[in-house]
């Protein structure tokens, strides 16, 4: 009897090894053999699905999950399963026919989420439709094809052989002069496969292309982290990609945007929510990391401070008199960008005696997710979440009470806006205090000037008049300039930062025994006065927007815009529907998808990007300040 068992569970366990692969079976591969890749299109689309199809087909996955029923591999978080999105990125690594695919499956753009701009950063991106391999569009774009097409086979075109075809679609690919564009539906399960043949066929491998800054690397590591995960046993995992050298567990790194060396304990092959230890990571390839403490979303990894000193010197040499010194740090740096918050809320734990759990649990999802951002507001000392939009902030809030066991509350959602100044204008303003036995003396002279011509950022020119920069001390300087960005970080008419402004120090004398830190405190009462002085404009966020709406429903939704300030800029024909692009203030957006699902019987969609902040306008700007000030 026991014998029989065994020989069943050993035959279940060969069905097993046959019908799904083994993780542990995958070691590096050669780089040529290496592709990254990322799916992006609108939410609900088929993103995730078609991720489950390839995980399935290249055996991966025994059964098919559903984004409906909640149980696909990449959708691992409990709020993607409820409500059937793709909220974070997830990182997939599987093999198809003897290449490594390191797939990673990104949010649409309605959820809020700033997680696509910085996976896609580390992936090949690939769109794809319908069929476009016409042997007549290749010939016209590789001459290499187009002399066969025209000598050889110039009698029959169906004798070219298969595998010149797929060379020349290469070499137009890899050259981005067109996209391979395949028709199938992951849903039907129809193309799947050959989708997978051609993400290996088509697209580049990582040394397939150029990066500047490897230069100053040479063979030394270099990798990028572009992600950060908080698991409850192992801690901070950090998703890092390797653009050369190479790295191994139980190593020390340098990372050049914290001016730190930490040590790495563990590599981990990204599985969705599961992961396998490996024992080394090569140059193209994608892992997780286990005890990188300070690293974030953005950082730049080497192996030691000695290689980042040296690749700096080797950036410096060969860049003399072509770059600044700002220009060579950005080749180190590679970073992603993320937009500012345009929504904000105040958040408060149950008791006061929760408040230390809640500060860490909102710098662990800060480290995970670089555009929320959470500051202290100094009048009141409540803490204030800002984020990307409605459902950020509602992920956010679900999170904390389910990971960390916190039951927060949070206040009404706001707008984020914006502080300018209307004309220039000059202050002066004297400090005179004396501490212990030391007079701290300063008087400063700032004079305000609107930015006009380039994008408004809330970075303050700063200018020095000629008497003033002469023999200025370093450390003195950056007391200057610190006290006049701190005061632009909060506006004098709301409290929000001040964008656009440009500042000459026109003077400035300080007492021998003036701390830095009190010549700081004058610059910024004189900045203060000057930014009043000069008057004050309300800028709001300006959204663009594009909704895909069917004709029968178009009427409704273009009704509902005009209530919204918005100012339609055109409408697209897109198979069966119309698209709708328009420009609309975000103050009017408050529960959009709501509505819109509602005018529509939940067939339309829709995207909001920020475009700029815009004035207010006397009458608008009044009622806001009423508003803020509770008198409506």
């Amino acid at each position: 009897m026991n014998v029989s068992i065994t020989v069943v569970f050993d035959y279940l366990l060969l069905l097993l090894q046959r019908d799904v692969k083994s993780l542990r079976s995958v070691i590096n591969p050669h780089i040529s053999r290496i592709r990254n890749i990322g799916i992006m299109a609108h939410i609900d689309a088929g993103k995730t699905t078609t991720t489950e199809r390839m995980l399935y087909y290249s055996g991966y996955i025994r059964t098919l999950g559903d984004v409906d029923d909640g149980d696909t591999v990449t959708d691992f978080m409990v709020q993607e399963r409820e409500r059937g999105i793709t909220i974070q990125s997830a990182a997939v690594t599987f093999d198809w026919k003897d290449y490594r695919i390191n797939l990673i499956d990104t949010p649409g753009p309605d959820s809020d989420s700033v997680e696509t701009s910085g996976q896609t950063s580390n992936t090949t991106n690939l769109l794809f439709e319908q069929d476009g391999q016409e042997q007549g569009k290749v010939a016209d774009l590789d001459d290499e094809f187009a002399e066969l097409v025209l000598g050889e086979y110039s009698e029959n075109f169906d004798l070219i052989p298969a595998d010149k075809l797929r060379s020349a679609i290469r070499r137009v690919t890899l050259a981005q002069k067109a996209v391979p564009v395949l028709c199938g539906s992951a849903l039907k399960n129809k193309g799947v496969q050959p989708l997978l043949d051609a993400i290996t066929m088509y697209l580049p491998a990582p040394n397939e292309r150029s990066y500047e800054f490897l230069q100053w690397y040479k063979d030394d590591l270099c990798a990028l982290a572009f992600k950060v995960l908080h698991d409850k046993c192992r801690g901070p995992l950090v998703f890092i990609r390797v653009y050369s050298g190479s790295l191994k567990p139980q190593s020390a790194v340098y990372n050049i945007n914290k001016s730190c060396t930490e040590r790495m304990s563990r590599l981990l092959l990204p599985f969705a929510d599961q992961h396998i230890e490996i024992p080394s990571l090569m140059p193209g390839n994608i892992a997780l990391t286990v005890g990188l403490k300070q690293s974030a979303t953005g950082d730049t990894i080497v192996s030691s401070k000695a290689s980042a000193v040296a690749a700096a010197r080797r950036a410096g040499r060969d860049a003399a008199g072509e770059k600044s010194a700002s220009d060579v740090e950005s080749l180190l740096l590679a970073g992603v960008e993320i937009p500012d918050p345009v929504f904000f809320c105040t958040i408060e734990p149950p008791s006061v005696a929760r408040q230390q759990d809640l500060d860490s649990a909102l710098s662990c999802l800060q480290r995970e997710d670089p555009s929320l951002k959470v500051k202290l507001d100094p009048d009141t000392g409540q803490t204030i979440l800002c984020g990307m939009g409605e459902l950020h902030i509602e992920i956010i809030h679900d999170r904390i009470k389910r990971e960390y066991g916190i039951e927060t509350y949070l206040g009404p959602l706001q707008i984020a806006y914006r502080e300018t100044i209307i004309n220039a204008s000059q202050a002066t303003d004297t400090l005179d205090k004396t501490v212990g036995d030391k007079r701290h003396l300063v008087t400063a002279e700032l004079e305000v000037r609107p930015r006009l011509g380039e994008r408004a950022t809330t970075k303050p020119v700063i200018e020095y008049a000629a008497s003033v920069i002469e023999g200025l001390p370093k450390e003195l300087q950056g007391a200057i300039e610190n006290g006049i960005t701190n005061s632009c970080i909060q506006g004098p008419l709301l409290g929000f930062p001040v964008q656009g402004i440009d500042v000459t120090v026109q003077s400035l004398t300080v007492h021998p025994d003036t701390s830095h830190t009190m010549v700081s405190a004058c610059v910024s009462r004189c900045m203060q006065k000057a930014l009043k002085k000069a008057g004050i404009q309300i800028l709001e966020p300006l959204m663009n927007l594009e909704i895909t709406v069917s004709e029968d429903h178009l009427s409704a939704a273009l009704a509902d815009l005009a209530q919204r300030r918005g100012s339609i800029q055109e409408i697209q024909s897109r198979q069966d529907n119309r698209v709708v692009v328009a420009s609309v203030p975000l103050a009017e957006m408050m529960g959009y998808s709501t509505v819109l699902r509602s005018l529509t019987s939940g067939s339309a969609t829709f995207t909001l990007e920020l475009a700029s902040y815009q004035a207010l306008n006397s009458q608008e700007q009044n009622a806001l300040l009423q508003r803020r000030m509770g008198l409506v």
